[in-house]
């Protein structure tokens, strides 16, 4: 009998303490699940002014012949970025430089002295990795035979432009031109040109 009420009260004295645990258990608060926020988009939003170099090929025609120009060119830009969303970035740039592009065209000598555009771009921020295409209008100086005209035209291209820290960021673009025609000494000449480049960008 005494064996009985000591099993009775072991039991009764169990269900008590497991009890008392599972309303602490129900008194304490619930705990959220952590969140986990995307990562920040870079800002690529404003001002930015930086360098480009690079090669450039393409074509003088005019009076019945072609001759195919290339050569080295370096230059500078400046430009405006805002972001239309999150992800999609707008901007305006200019760009000037100074190119040796050269060829020899019906025994004169052609030379481009200068070019330079001025361009709107759209690109995708992909976390630091803008892609973008961009087309505007596009001007070259150029000397034949000692006659000297500058062509207006257009220009369209594409590149990559990644952030390289907060306020430095590089980029590789193609692009083509068509500088439209001017008359050298009677004739009229049309010039066209392709460059790859790549550029460093400080932005405010």
């Amino acid at each position: 009998m005494l064996m009985t009420h000591k099993l009775a009260l072991a039991v009764l004295a169990a269900a008590a303490f497991t009890g008392s645990a599972v309303a602490a258990d129900l008194s304490r608060p619930a705990q959220m699940a952590p969140v986990i926020q995307a990562p920040a988009q870079a800002d690529w939003a404003g001002a930015y002014v930086g360098v480009n170099g690079g090669y450039g090929w393409g074509t003088v025609s005019g009076g019945g012949a072609s001759a195919s120009t290339s050569g080295w060119f370096v230059g500078g830009q400046v430009g405006y970025n805002f972001h239309l969303s999150n992800t999609i970035v707008g901007g305006v740039e200019g760009d000037l430089g100074w190119t040796n592009e050269a060829a020899t065209i019906a025994g004169m000598s052609y030379r481009t002295n200068w070019d330079g555009s001025v361009r709107g771009r759209l690109g995708v921020d992909l976390d630091g990795i803008l892609p973008y295409a961009e087309a505007g209008v596009a001007f070259a100086n150029a000397t034949l035979n000692g006659n000297t005209a500058t062509h207006t035209g257009w220009t369209a291209g594409a590149g990559v432009e990644f952030k390289l820290a907060d306020q430095v960021s590089a980029n590789l673009e193609y692009r083509y031109s068509d500088y439209g025609s001017q008359t050298y000494a009677g004739t009229s000449y049309t010039v066209t040109d392709s460059t790859a480049r790549v550029g460093v960008n400080y932005h405010f």
